[in-house]
């Protein structure tokens, strides 16, 4: 499964997602954010690829949905959590994977 996380600036949330998901069996994973500032801007590229797209906050949403249409609401799950954390904090860690253990399963290494 191909899964796109998204946050604002593509710095915390998301980055700190795709790193813990980045070696799990069945998932290949990417990040982007929303801002024209963002470290690496989603595009429609990313939204074409992915399955799956995990933001972080409702305006992520409401931002995707204006520049690629509608209907990519289909395919976002939005996990809601606070862009109150520092990048690589153990708390954005930890609030970032028991957000996602319901939903993606735990992240953990690819078998080899």
């Amino acid at each position: 499964m191909n899964i796109l996380f998204v946050c604002t600036m593509n710095v915390a949330r998301s980055v700190t997602a795709e790193r813990l998901y980045r070696n799990t069996a069945g998932m290949r994973v990417r990040s982007a954010g929303v801002s024209p500032r963002a470290r690496r801007l989603v595009s429609a590229a990313d939204v074409e690829w992915a399955e799956k797209i995990v933001t972080f906050e409702p305006g992520h949403l409401v931002e995707l949905k204006r520049r690629f249409g509608e209907e990519i609401a289909a395919r976002v799950l939005d996990v809601d959590i606070d862009d109150a954390f520092a990048a690589g904090s153990p708390d954005l860690e930890a609030a970032v994977r028991d957000s996602l253990v319901d939903v993606l399963g735990p992240p953990g290494r690819a078998p080899r």
